[in-house]
């Protein structure tokens, strides 16, 4: 949704994960060539260029940078810094690790991530159309595996962290639950303020929709009674 917001200003660049495809065991890729491509198309008309990257993503692209960042030693990802070293920072996150876990739960079992009307939208594995009341009727409830996204969650910011803190970076921190309930946008000013843009913004309506139902919160509050009861056990057993 944020990715979107910035997109549709027009000032903001044209951010997307970029990244993803990027895999180290690819051996016949030029990555500091595909490193200047992600650059273009990255950019908007201004110049002003914006990539979304996730915590899981920090490893491949690193290893790819190998090839393109002179060898050498530093903090964790050193060679990601090294190449975005004069950019500016946003650090989204959501308050509700739970809700996060349980949506990624459903996008695994649905392969459904996104959900929109616009026929022509760039976001991937997405659901034109169609009812989010429903979609994830058959998606079928499993504890662990909701733990594990926790788990992965935890972790992934703990890099963030680990990162911010290793580059003395201060990020510009934006809450998902904040966000999504801002008619106003007021994140998208305060990312412009923070790149020193000089222009008015364009705030357009978003397309993508939010996709979590009332199968997302069953889960979520079924989740809470079992973590309880297994926080219980482990007390009793201790």
């Amino acid at each position: 949704m944020i990715v979107e917001d910035m997109r549709n200003t027009g000032v903001l660049g044209v951010p997307e994960e970029w990244f993803i495809p990027w895999n180290p065991n690819d051996l016949d890729i030029d990555w500091k060539r595909d490193l200047a491509e992600i650059r273009t198309r990255a950019s908007g008309q201004n110049g002003v260029m914006s990539v979304k990257v996730m915590a899981n993503q920090l490893h491949n692209i690193e290893e790819c940078l190998k090839f393109v960042v002179n060898p050498s030693s530093g903090p964790l990802f050193f060679r990601f810094h090294t190449v975005f070293a004069n950019a500016s920072w946003v650090w989204i996150r959501r308050t509700d690790i739970v809700g996060q876990a349980v949506s990624r739960f459903m996008a695994e079992q649905t392969g459904i991530n996104h959900a929109t009307d616009a026929a022509d939208h760039f976001a991937g594995n997405l659901m034109i159309g169609g009812d989010r009341t429903t979609y994830n009727q058959d998606a079928q409830y499993n504890y662990d595996a909701i733990l594990q996204e926790c788990a992965a969650i935890t972790r992934e910011t703990t890099v963030w962290k680990e990162f911010f803190r290793a580059f003395n970076i201060k990020p510009l921190i934006l809450i998902y639950e904040d966000v999504i309930n801002d008619n106003e946008m007021l994140h998208l000013d305060a990312i412009s303020a923070m790149i020193g843009n000089p222009v008015e913004l364009t705030k357009a309506e978003r397309t993508i929709k939010k996709l979590g139902n009332s199968r997302n919160s069953d889960f979520i509050k079924r989740f809470h009674h079992e973590a309880r009861s297994d926080f219980l056990y482990d007390l009793a057993i201790l």
